[in-house]
C-alpha cells in the first residue's frame, strides 16, 4: 500500500469573524492554534482514497459537493473515493451561516476551495509505501452534556458523567521508510476554547497534532460522534485545550506502542447520498409561543448580556419566517441533503456520518459491521446539524429544541437511527463485506 500527506495552513486573517457560539462578542483577536487543511492519500493496485481533514466548523452540502466534484476531476479518481471531514472547531471562520451571527464568508470559502485542492494534489504526488498498524488507547478528556436538572427535569448543556461517552483513542500508524502518517479518531466537541474567548483555534485537536509533529509525525483527526460530548464544565479555555491536546497526544503514542503490523491489505471505500426527513411539525401556533421560552444556548453569565439577547431574538425570529415559508410549499420540508461513507484499510473501518451524531445512535447504526478497530466518524461532507436518537427528541434541550434555529429549520426525524444504519449496512453488503 502507499499513502501521501500533505498539510496547508488555512488561518484566516486576525479580525475575522468566528463562528459557533451566538455568545462570542468579539472578533478574532490574535492566533491560539492555526487551522489546517490535512489531506491524506491512500492507494493499492485497486484503489484510491482521499480523506480531506477540515479545520472548520462545517461546509454545507452545497460546498461538499462541489469540493468532491472538483477533487475526482484534477486528481482522477471517483467520487466515492472523497472523504470530507471537519473538526468541528468553534473558533474557526463563517464557513457555515449560523442565524444571529451571519452569513458564511464566501471570499474565505474560495480560498478554503483552492487550499483544499492544493493540499490533495500534494498527497496523492507524496505517495510512498507504507506499513499499516491499527491500534487503540483508553483515552478520558469528555463528558456526557446533557446534564438533567433533578428541580425539573429539565435537559441543560452541563455535564453527566453517567451518560454514554468517548472512552477510547483509535489510531491507524502508516509507517514509511523515513516517516509515519497518524490518523486518529476521538469524539469530544472541540470547544475547550468557548464563547468568552476570541483567538482562533484549532481546539484541542490541533494542540494533538502540534505535539505529535514535534516528535516527527504527520497527523490527521476524525471527530467522532460528539453531538452529546464535549468537555467537562471546569476544563475551559487555552491552557486547558493545550492539557486536552497533550493528553490525546500522549494516548496516539499509547495505541502506536499497542498496534502490530496489518497485514491486511483491503483498501475499499463506498458512498451513497439521500434524503434524511425532518420529524413532523408541531402546530404554528405552538411553535410561536415557544419563542417566549427561556433559551438553553447559551450559559447564565452570558445571557444578561443585551447583544445576546438580541442576536437570540433576531435569530429565533428570522428562523420561524423560514419555517412558516418552508411549511406552506405542496411538499413541506425538504429532506436533509446526507451523505455517508464506509472506508476499509486493512482490518479497520470508518464509518463517516454528516452531521453532529449523538454517541450512542452512531454506535448502534454501526453495530453490525466488522473493523477493529471501528471508527464512527461524525461531521463528514456537508453539515446539516444535529442527528439526535429518538429518546433525545422526546426528552428536549438544546439540540432537538432549538439548535435548528441557527442551522436549518427542524429537528430530525426520530426514525433517522434506522434509516441511517439501513443505507450503512447496505453499503457495507455492497462492498463484499460479513456483517457482524
Amino acid at each position: 500500500m502507499q499513502a501521501g500527506f500533505n498539510t496547508v495552513d488555512v488561518t484566516p486573517p486576525v479580525g475575522s469573524q468566528l463562528n459557533g457560539f451566538i455568545a462570542r462578542l468579539s472578533s478574532s483577536t490574535d492566533v491560539d492554534a492555526p487551522l489546517m487543511v490535512r489531506a491524506l492519500y491512500l492507494e493499492n493496485e485497486q484503489t484510491s482514497l482521499l480523506i480531506v481533514g477540515l479545520d472548520v466548523l462545517g461546509i454545507v452540502p452545497e460546498f461538499a459537493d462541489r469540493m468532491v466534484d472538483d477533487l475526482s476531476l484534477h486528481m482522477g479518481i471517483s467520487k466515492d473515493s472523497v472523504l470530507l471531514a471537519s473538526s468541528h472547531t468553534h473558533s474557526g471562520p463563517m464557513t457555515v451561516p449560523l442565524r444571529g451571527l451571519g452569513p458564511a464568508d464566501d471570499e474565505y470559502l474560495v480560498v478554503l476551495a483552492e487550499k483544499i485542492r492544493q493540499a490533495a494534489i500534494a498527497a496523492r504526488d507524496d505517495k510512498h509505501a507504507v506499513t499499516l498498524s491499527w491500534g487503540t488507547a483508553p483515552l478520558s478528556i469528555a463528558v456526557n452534556r446533557r446534564q438533567v436538572m433533578p428541580d425539573d427535569g429539565r435537559v441543560v448543556l452541563g455535564d453527566n458523567p453517567d451518560g454514554p461517552c468517548e472512552t477510547d483513542v483509535r489510531v491507524l500508524q502508516l509507517a514509511g521508510e523515513d516517516r509515519t502518517i497518524l490518523l486518529f479518531h476521538y469524539a469530544c466537541h472541540p470547544y475547550f476554547l468557548r464563547a468568552d474567548s476570541s483567538l482562533i483555534s484549532s481546539d484541542y485537536y490541533g494542540h494533538a497534532a502540534a505535539a505529535l509533529e514535534r516528535q516527527g509525525y504527520d497527523c490527521i483527526y476524525l471527530n467522532g460522534c460528539s453531538g452529546d460530548i464535549g468537555p467537562p464544565a471546569d476544563r475551559d479555555g487555552p491552557e486547558a485545550a493545550r492539557r486536552a491536546g497533550q493528553e490525546l497526544a500522549e494516548a496516539v503514542l499509547v495505541a502506536c506502542g499497542n498496534a502490530s503490523v496489518d497485514e491486511n491489505r483491503i483498501l475499499q471505500i463506498a458512498s451513497s447520498h439521500f434524503g434524511l426527513p425532518h420529524d413532523a411539525l408541531d402546530d404554528m401556533h405552538k411553535i410561536e409561543n415557544d419563542l417566549a421560552k427561556a433559551d438553553c444556548t447559551v450559559r447564565p453569565q452570558e445571557s444578561g448580556e443585551p447583544v445576546v439577547q438580541s442576536r437570540l431574538k433576531t435569530a429565533w425570529h428570522e428562523w420561524f419566517d423560514k419555517l412558516q415559508q418552508a411549511a406552506r410549499r405542496p411538499n413541506g420540508l425538504e429532506p436533509l441533503p446526507a451523505r455517508i461513507s464506509i472506508v476499509r484499510i486493512g482490518g479497520g473501518t470508518v464509518v463517516a456520518l454528516p452531521g453532529e451524531v449523538f454517541y450512542d445512535l452512531g454506535r448502534r447504526v454501526a453495530a453490525e459491521i466488522s473493523g477493529e478497530p471501528l471508527c464512527v466518524a461524525a461531521y463528514c461532507h456537508g453539515y446539516i446539524g444535529y442527528v439526535p436518537d429518538a429518546e433525545s427528541l422526546v426528552a428536549g434541550g438544546y439540540e432537538s429544541e432549538e439548535s435548528h434555529r441557527y442551522v436549518g429549520l427542524w429537528q430530525v426525524s426520530p426514525q433517522a437511527e434506522e434509516i441511517l444504519k439501513e443505507y450503512v449496512n447496505g453499503l457495507w453488503k455492497s462492498m463484499g463485506a460479513k456483517s457482524i
